[in-house]
């Protein structure tokens, strides 16, 4: 599909385009979405520019990328789209800037490019020139990747709040201060144990959701590495055609892109503390359960021990004639079990 924008006034106006059409006079930025082959030939014939297939697009070297043919400057970048699973995702998008028209090809649809072809079709003075919309799709996909960054972010906080709770805020919130510190201790104590089993089942759902994080600002750097670059060479080979404010808006442009992959590493680098530190934490839980059965099988050596002697057969054990032997034996038992387990309490090993 092609849509020609045109230039009316200060605004521009978009007309959907036939294979057999000749493009409208006026016209400053062609679009083309998914294009099919009697549309390739239409933009070659006119304007005789080789559009890049999908696979060209795809291929990874700089070379294949950001190149200059005759007076057609090719600059392709991966940008954040929404996929077809709808989830964000990364697609393609090529640049091809010509002494008069911006030709844009894509196979896919971010919702940012849309937005900014209707703004700049509703407002004045947004892209009158193919150079102004070039710059203005640069701001329009860097504002984008901010936003998803500024997304991420909030999601990381959420889950690092998540990751590190404890006791602290239970008892801050459950102190009453009416001195009973006996029963606030163990409302605390029964309050701790709800939200760490509460904080146990959903340490899956945390691991998850902090590698879906990862792996979109995994993406997101995709991006902005891929920005930089078009950045970079855009300075190069369209800098003979911008005005002096469109040079400061593309060094601008530059810069935040700049700043926005050293803040992605930042995030990435959060990412992954997080993760270490969730897996951390359910490494201690697993071995405070490790705990709890080492010290029962502890807490039962001395029982297991009396019942061992007044199990053997010999004929002289006094015990065994004595009216309350049988009592006394099940007491010595029970008292050699709550003894460790007192013991292990008051240290604070259960």
């Amino acid at each position: 599909m092609i849509t020609a924008y045109l230039r009316d006034g200060d605004r521009l106006r978009g007309q959907s385009l036939a294979p057999d059409q000749p493009l409208p006079p006026g016209t400053i930025w062609l679009d083309l979405l998914r294009p099919e082959e009697a549309e390739r030939q239409l933009i070659s014939a006119h304007l005789g520019v080789d559009l890049p297939t999908k696979e060209d697009m795809s291929e990874i070297e700089a070379s294949s990328r950001l190149y200059v043919e005759g007076e057609a400057s090719f600059l392709t970048t991966p940008v954040i789209a929404r996929g077809e699973t709808g989830r964000l995702d990364l697609g393609l998008l090529t640049f091809i800037i010509t002494p008069t028209v911006l030709i844009t090809v894509r196979h896919t649809e971010p919702l940012w490019f849309a937005i900014f072809a209707a703004r700049a079709m509703r407002h004045a003075g947004v892209a009158t020139t193919a150079m102004e919309a070039f710059l203005g799709l640069l701001e329009a996909v860097v504002d984008r990747a901010a936003d998803v960054l500024e997304r991420v972010a909030g999601d990381l906080d959420q889950l690092s709040q998540r990751v590190f709770a404890d006791a602290t805020e239970v008892e801050t919130g459950l102190l009453d201060g009416t001195g009973k510190g006996m029963a606030r201790r163990r409302t605390v104590r029964k309050e701790t144990a709800r939200r760490r089993k509460a904080r146990n089942n959903g340490m899956t759902e945390v691991i998850t959701a902090i590698g879906r994080a990862g792996d979109l600002t995994q993406k997101v750097r995709d991006s902005l590495a891929g920005l930089e670059r078009l950045c970079a060479f855009a300075v190069t080979v369209a800098g003979p055609r911008l005005g002096k404010d469109q040079r400061v808006r593309l060094k601008t442009i530059s810069r935040d892109v700049h700043s926005l992959v050293e803040h992605a590493g930042f995030q990435a680098m959060q990412t992954n503390f997080l993760l270490d530190a969730t897996l951390g934490v359910i490494n201690i839980q697993q071995t405070n359960i490790i705990k709890i059965f080492s010290v029962a099988s502890v807490a039962f050596l001395p029982p297991t021990l009396v019942a061992s002697m007044y199990g053997m057969n010999f004929k002289l054990m006094p015990e065994l004639d004595w009216e309350w032997g049988y009592p006394l034996a099940l007491v010595l038992m029970l008292l050699s079990a709550i003894g460790p387990l007192w013991y292990f309490r008051r240290r604070g090993w259960l």
